[in-house]
């Protein structure tokens, strides 16, 4: 067997590795789905029809479960940029709530033409999203603060304050106060629909372009190897030389300016105005991460695995709707996934009996076993 061959095949076990897991793992997963409706009287063979009906069946189905994939992969992104670095912060909701927040008051009173008000608002969320991640980047460098502790206060810290500049600020008086929200952005602003009385917006293939994007970042750029290389064992890249603060920066950076873009593009593309709490509500940025931990952090894997996270979202709401099964249901199918994919021991089969005798056995072991038995 040459080399060639050799290659080959250890990139099919590789490849066969990284699908198995979560493979199995939506398959726990949904079985574990199955127990919790059972526990409420319906079949599981029924509900999860209706719910793939309601994630794909049919045009209307699709472009909702496709326009609700759109934040969440953008933030998935964001975060393998982040974890494949070995930077586990879970700041994605606070980042997208500043860029959506900026971006919205930017588009509402910033003066100009449509292009210059595009371009500003886009500037201000990826700064505000970038920005706000560097702090946490910062606060670990001086004072070794968790990463993780440090971004989960952060996203309740933005929540309170835009709620804040909101209300007192930026309220849209036309509702009465009902809703904590800013006035509709002019429809010049918003993103253009795909197809009429859809609402797949145009937001979708940027979001796809930028899977692209990262993944030449991360694969084909020297400082996506030098920043998945420091999640690997950053002594080592040290050693070679590497900055690994600056790396760091930059990756969070980074990390949180495509948050920021997320929360943008949630802001023109469907509600067309900040709400409040409307990102927390949905999930965006932690369904995203979860995109991101299944598909090992590969942008082209989070393209797939958001789109089946978003579907089991639209496909919960509609047997919600129809049924008396809680829309909690996606949720805990969703958790169970992320929480089997985390569990390592999934992959440790037993070689079955009947290939063992194919196992050889290596003499050089048998020799380090046995010394005594060893020739001298």
């Amino acid at each position: 067997m040459n080399n060639s061959e050799k290659n080959f095949q250890r990139t099919l076990r590789s490849a066969a590795k990284t699908i198995a897991q979560p493979t199995i793992a939506i398959f726990f997963a949904l079985a574990a789905g199955a127990v919790a409706i059972l526990l409420t009287g319906n079949s599981p063979i029924s509900i999860y029809r209706a719910m793939l009906k309601g994630a794909f069946g049919g045009q209307y189905y699709l472009f909702a479960t496709l326009a609700r994939a759109t934040p969440v992969l953008i933030c998935g992104l964001g975060a393998a940029i982040a974890w494949a670095s070995n930077y586990m912060g879970i700041g994605g909701e606070g980042q997208m709530i500043l860029g959506g927040f900026v971006s919205a008051i930017v588009g509402l009173y910033a003066p100009g033409p449509v292009w210059v008000r595009w371009t500003l608002a886009f500037a201000a969320a990826i700064a505000a999203g970038g920005v706000y991640s560097a702090l946490s980047a910062w606060l670990l460098d001086r004072f070794k603060m968790s990463l993780a502790i440090s971004t989960l206060m952060m996203n309740y810290i933005a929540q309170y304050v835009m709620l804040h500049y909101t209300q007192n600020h930026f309220l849209d008086l036309s509702t009465d106060g009902k809703m904590v929200q800013t006035e509709m952005l002019p429809l010049e602003m918003r993103l253009p629909i795909i197809i009429k009385n859809y609402n797949l917006h145009a937001g979708f293939f940027l979001a796809i372009l930028l899977v692209f994007a990262i993944w030449f970042l991360m694969y084909r750029t020297t400082f996506g190897f030098e920043s998945r290389m420091s999640g690997f064992n950053i002594r080592f890249c040290e050693y070679g030389g590497v900055d690994s603060k600056k790396i760091m920066y930059r990756t969070l950076l980074l990390s949180g300016m495509i948050c920021g873009f997320a929360g943008m593009i949630e802001v023109f593309g469907v509600q067309y105005r900040y709400v409040n709490g409307i990102f927390v509500s949905a999930s965006y940025a932690w369904v995203g991460l979860n995109a991101a931990l299944i598909s090992g952090y590969n942008p082209i894997g989070i393209l797939f695995t958001s789109i089946i996270l978003a579907g089991i979202q639209t496909g919960g709401s509609l047997i919600a709707r129809s049924t008396n099964v809680p829309i909690e249901i996606s949720a805990i199918i969703q958790g169970c996934i992320t929480l089997f994919i985390s569990a390592r021991f999934l992959l440790k089969f037993r070689v079955p009996r009947r290939f063992r005798h194919r196992c050889r056995p290596n003499p050089a072991m048998e020799t380090l076993k046995n010394p005594e038995g060893a020739n001298t």
